[in-house]
């Protein structure tokens, strides 16, 4: 894989010069300081997110995209091992800058992993604390060795454990800029400082980059399993959705199917509803039937009756006279035929009865 910096026609570094590396999280500073010592007009980033997306440099010095930043991720940190491990010479010095007062514990967890999973701890001999937005008047005093007001601040810092940890890894090497745009006279001091501290810093050997063969593989490997992670996720969204479909699909076939029970159950309601008024219709029926027709046999009987009393009259006129008129039987065969009448009405009376006694057995 190529080196991965912006300006490749231009990395020609003087090998009479320390080759200078600025590191450290977004928007502490370094690109400023960057354009302060090469006099270029790099872009600034802000405290969200870096300018800076791949290794940018000049002269002997190299800009690096700010660690902790959400777009460039562990890219970001592949553009850097790859564009160190292209340096063949090695680099002499690693600028690694915080923000003054602001170093919490999530900066230091960028910074150990910075030096313990890309670079190595043989970084630490080779590398300087650069502590910006140093607003203090006594910047330039803070930056002597022997100065009282320097061991003061740095008592200080060795009482903040984060602070601490860093100093005690770089040999309590550390230098205060201010990098203001808005004091001009503050910028070449801490130019000044810089440039100190590059002449006056010299290691025991350069940082040996072709050490971060294992670490660049880490983070391939890192890089890797987070695209895969971020499948994963994918499919596990799109299977959620799906799932999700099914769901509300099997909600309405349920809802469907209680709506069909309900349905079912006031069908069956309705059906017996029908059935049993269909019942004591008939049954209403029937005993009017049954009313009508007693009403009828005692009409008949009553008939019956004056039929009778008629024929005993007649057997008495009979006995009293010869003559006998053919008229006088008519009252007997209304009599004979209002028998038969009645008897075919008590036969249909119990077919009847018959009947309803079979349909209710039978519900």
């Amino acid at each position: 894989m190529p080196p991965c910096f912006d300006n490749a026609d231009a990395v020609t570094f003087r090998k009479r010069e320390k080759l200078v590396a600025l590191l450290g999280r977004t928007d502490t500073g370094k690109t400023s300081a960057f354009n302060i010592m090469t006099g270029l007009s790099q872009r600034i980033g802000n405290r969200i997110s870096s300018t800076t997306q791949q290794c940018f440099s000049h002269s002997n010095f190299i800009d690096t995209p700010g660690f902790g930043d959400t777009r460039g991720g562990e890219s970001s940190h592949l553009s850097l091992v790859d564009f160190f491990i292209s340096l063949s010479s090695g680099i002499d010095i690693l600028l690694y800058f915080v923000r003054f007062g602001a170093m919490n514990s999530t900066d230091l967890d960028l910074f150990v992993d910075i030096y313990k999973r890309i670079l190595s701890i043989e970084a630490y001999s080779n590398s300087c604390l650069v502590v910006t937005d140093y607003s203090l008047p006594n910047l330039e005093q803070i930056n002597i060795d022997d100065n009282e007001e320097r061991k003061h601040l740095l008592k200080q810092l060795h009482e903040n454990d984060k602070y601490s940890y860093v100093l005690n890894k770089f040999d309590n090497r550390v230098i205060f800029i201010d990098i203001s745009p808005f004091d001009y006279r503050r910028r070449e001091i801490s130019k000044g400082v810089i440039e100190k501290f590059l002449a006056s810093f010299q290691p025991t050997k350069r940082f040996n980059c072709q050490n971060l063969q294992d670490a660049y593989r880490l983070l391939r490997r890192t890089q890797e399993m987070e695209t895969r992670c971020l499948d994963f996720k994918t499919e596990i969204d799109q299977l959620k959705t799906q799932n999700q479909h099914l769901t509300h699909l099997y909600e309405q076939q349920i809802r469907h199917c209680r709506d069909l029970e309900e349905s079912y159950q006031r069908s069956t309601k309705q059906l017996e509803q029908v059935h049993e008024q269909t019942l004591l219709t008939i049954e209403n029926n029937h005993m009017i039937t049954i009313e009508e027709m007693k009403r009828q046999e005692y009409r008949i009987r009553n008939e019956v009756k004056q039929v009778r009393n008629q024929l005993e009259e007649i057997e008495r006129d009979m006995e009293r006279s010869l003559t006998f008129n053919v008229a006088s039987y008519i009252p007997l065969i209304n009599i004979i035929t209002n028998i038969i009448e009645l008897n075919t009405k008590r036969r249909i009376t119990q077919r009847i009865r018959k009947t309803l006694h079979t349909k209710k057995k039978g519900s």
